[in-house]
């Protein structure tokens, strides 16, 4: 039988008797649930006091008849008070044992019990066997309900055990979800099974030792994608101070996200990498989780809305259009090579140029590099049949936006070769930006020229005495101690376009840190950070370099003056058209 306690109210000759649920009670339930017509049989009449008469002699009939009175006209008003008081000192208790999700939304936690929940932790179950898989599952689900617990409508978790994972699984949905935390603490919300919307504290500090790992930075972004992918790190830091709930709002369809912290959008129409193959997009249809990794945290008001396909067609297509409009806006030069080497729009010069006999003159067919109008991603291309010493180029003159200062500028183009049967011995650069001296900055995509399969790399050389100090030469140097990105099998070849990107942002700044990006067909490859990036040009003197001894297909070359993100970057490489679609 339970234990009863008393809850006492200032109510003459009244106590109002609740019953304590034993800890074990409803999945360790502490919340109570009650309405008006329960609570009114918990009131019961206090035995009354003796008031000095001897043991067991008999009130007074007329006595009686006062008391009687007395009771109907000053306690029954007090008996429908101390009613009034219990459910208004239960407000809280109702409100969390009756979630009131927003119209179209429904909750996923119902404030009282973990029904619609078990526990799982994917990440030991993954590598396991199918008989001890099975086993590990069956465990985790019956350990759930002792590491996760229900206080006052919220549920709560130790930062141990299983996930709290939802028994359906979701597709394109709506989720709002508030949380509080504590110092040091680490967790998420998984999306389709997959990790994760990150939640920490901010207040940690920057680890230069784990220089991926930002918690500075704010929660909401997705830790899981890879470093320096758009949206893994949060636009803003939006996270309210410890001790304060947070609200969270996330959308997901097909595999693009966005998230709202506490009503500031951190994460803006990202792709969520698929943790578990990221040569796969992200399930069609999953759990969600809700992680433990040290640190309590609770959760209360976990609502969801399944978006229609209708919907999710509408956001996606006013999403694709406001990225359309970001990349017209941006767009510099553009150079299809249907039939001319010039660009066909250019904020600057658009004539296309090479160094004849120590001369610049505008480029024409020859000695090697040629324009084939049928033989492009999206018309004519330029092609480049043997290795040359003719290499066009583009002035800057608007085009790139070189300064001294903080200098952002993207380059797109689409190549198609074969690096192994095609390049000749030694270095191969298909694109370069230089300056007037290459030991005051030199960037370039390349093939590397000892390497089988060859190599294709982008950097950002600096200063050289920042980059070499002492004096070793490129090659000299390990490749993680330089400046650039490695891609060892890249996905090039005689019979397919590829479609190559890299940015730069913040070069020579002094406020905002320096990054570079490459991407091929519309996947991030790696970023090149962490460094001093400081160029020492002449800006009279920078310019856009095709085809230093690189035998293979160039077209579709475009300049854009922004660091193009990873939704732009995908809207180019699935442009049917190619930039064209964009003037």
């Amino acid at each position: 039988m339970s234990e009863t306690k008393s809850v006492i109210l200032p109510v003459p000759g009244f106590f109002l008797a609740r019953p304590h649920f034993p800890e074990d009670f409803g999945h360790r339930s502490k919340a109570f649930k009650t309405s008006f017509s329960e609570v009114m049989p918990l009131i019961v009449p206090e035995e009354p006091k003796n008031e000095g008469r001897p043991l067991g002699r008999p009130r007074s009939r007329s006595n009686c008849r006062f008391q009687e009175k007395t009771m109907r006209v000053f306690v029954r008003p007090w008996l429908w008070l101390a009613a009034a008081m219990f459910l208004f000192a239960s407000g809280d208790m109702l409100d969390a044992a009756d979630p009131q999700p927003p119209e179209g939304f429904r909750a996923l936690f119902n404030g009282r019990d973990l029904s619609g929940w078990y526990g799982l932790n994917p990440h030991p179950a993954a590598s396991l066997d199918e008989a001890k898989r099975a086993e590990n599952l069956a465990g985790q689900r019956a350990e759930f309900s002792e590491y996760w617990r229900i206080e006052d409508g919220e549920l709560v978790n130790d930062g141990r055990g299983p996930y709290a994972t939802t028994e359906q699984e979701f597709g394109d949905i709506e989720l709002l979800v508030d949380y509080k935390t504590v110092p040091g603490a680490d967790s998420g919300i998984y999306l389709r099974g997959a990790p994760q919307v990150q939640i920490w504290d901010s207040h940690q500090k920057f680890d230069p030792e784990r220089p991926t790992r930002r918690p500075h930075l704010g929660s909401g972004g997705l830790f899981n994608n890879s470093p320096g992918a758009q949206g893994r790190d949060p636009l803003v830091l939006a996270d309210h101070p410890l001790g304060q709930w947070n609200h969270c709002r996330i959308r997901q369809i097909g595999n693009r996200t966005w998230v709202w912290l506490n009503d500031e959008l951190v994460v803006d129409d990202a792709v969520m990498e698929n943790y578990w193959d990221r040569r796969q997009p992200l399930a069609e249809r999953g759990p969600i989780m809700l992680q433990t990794h040290g640190g309590e945290i609770r959760w209360r008001n976990l609502f969801v809305r399944e978006i229609p396909d209708d919907e999710a067609s509408k956001v996606l297509q006013e999403a694709d259009a406001a990225t359309r409009q970001t990349l017209a806006r941006a767009l510099t030069l553009h150079a299809p090579f249907d039939s001319q080497f010039d660009a066909d729009t250019a904020r600057g010069d658009q004539a296309c140029y090479v160094t004849l006999g120590g001369q610049t003159v505008q480029a024409e067919p020859g000695d090697g590099v040629v324009i084939e109008p049928e033989a492009g991603r999206f018309g004519g291309a330029l092609s480049f049949t043997r290795k040359s010493t003719l290499r066009p180029f583009f002035r800057d003159a608007g085009t790139l936006g070189y300064n001294d200062q903080s200098w952002t500028t993207s380059v797109s183009a689409w190549l198609r070769l074969d690096p192994d049967r095609d390049l000749e011995p030694g270095y191969c650069d298909p694109i370069q930006i230089v300056g007037d001296d290459t030991g005051k900055g030199f960037i370039f995509l390349e093939w590397s020229k000892d390497h089988t399969p060859r190599h294709f790399r982008y950097a950002i050389r600096p200063l050289i005495q920042i980059w070499d100090p002492n004096n070793l030469g490129w090659e000299g140097i390990p490749d993680d101690q330089r400046p650039m990105v490695k891609v060892e099998r890249a996905p090039f070849s005689r019979d397919q376009w590829t479609h190559a990107v890299f940015t730069l942002e913040n070069i020579n700044s002094d406020a905002q840190p320096p990054v570079g990006k490459l991407y091929l067909n519309g996947q991030l490859q790696g970023t090149i950070e962490n460094w001093n990036l400081r160029l020492g040009w002449d800006p009279q003197q920078v310019r856009l370099v095709l085809g230093a001894a690189y035998v293979g297909y160039l077209d579709d070359l475009a300049v854009f003056n922004t660091a193009l993100t990873d939704r732009e970057v995908r809207y180019l490489y699935g442009l049917s058209g190619g930039v064209a679609e964009l003037r």
